[in-house]
């Protein structure tokens, strides 16, 4: 260890890493370590153009409580109090209405309501968050239907694998995904999501052990 207060770069990698403090650790590495920076941003490139929710409203973001109303609110269509109404009832107007005081909810002159933030990115410590929240949202029982689409695989790879499949979903999912979401002739009023994950079953160590 370095002297109290003054870790080593190595322990401060390790800590933000673990934590999943992707924008902590990118910061870190402009001040100390630009070069690195500058390589860690150009791996990022396909989300460059976004930029991270301040922390003053971070734990809007992380919320369950407001979780639903800014993902409807966070789309070109916009939602509407009677959406949101129908969905959580009197306690989901109370929070839209403080979402509207943060001004992370806008609302037009003919009712309805955007989210301020159009782009944005959140470190993946509170990535982690909205995942395990988005579950809570898909709809298996449509499983099959036009609302729903799902493909699960499972094969053995090594790292090189891992790093190819990776790059695949970072770049080419997101780009064909954009040729829909960004097209004008499919613009409409149904609120939807969709996402690319793959993981490991067993935990995988970079500096060896079970994978």
């Amino acid at each position: 260890m370095g002297a109290a207060g003054n870790p080593k770069p190595e322990t401060v990698l390790k800590v933000l890493k673990t934590l999943g403090e992707d924008e902590a650790l990118y910061n870190y590495m402009l001040d100390f370590h630009p070069e690195i920076a500058k390589i860690m941003n150009d791996n990022f490139s396909h989300n460059s153009e976004y930029t991270y929710i301040n922390n003053q409203t971070r734990d809007f973001y992380t919320s369950e409580d407001y979780y639903l109303i800014l993902n409807l609110a966070s789309t070109t269509s916009g939602t509407t109090r009677d959406e949101v109404s129908y969905s959580l009832g009197a306690i989901g107007i109370e929070r839209l209405n403080k979402l509207i005081e943060s001004k992370l909810v806008i609302e037009s002159t003919d009712g309805q309501l955007y989210g301020s933030n159009s782009n944005y990115k959140l470190s993946f410590a509170d990535t982690k968050k909205r995942v395990a929240l988005s579950m809570k949202y898909y709809r298996l029982d449509e499983a099959g239907s036009q609302n729903n689409w799902m493909s699960f695989q499972t094969e053995s790879l090594n790292e090189q694998g891992l790093k190819a499949l990776k790059k695949l979903q970072q770049q080419h999912f997101n780009e064909r995904k954009d040729q829909i979401y960004n097209n004008p002739m499919y613009k409409g009023n149904i609120k939807h999501y969709s996402a690319s994950i793959s993981s490991t079953f067993l935990p995988y160590l970079e500096n060896g052990g079970l994978q």
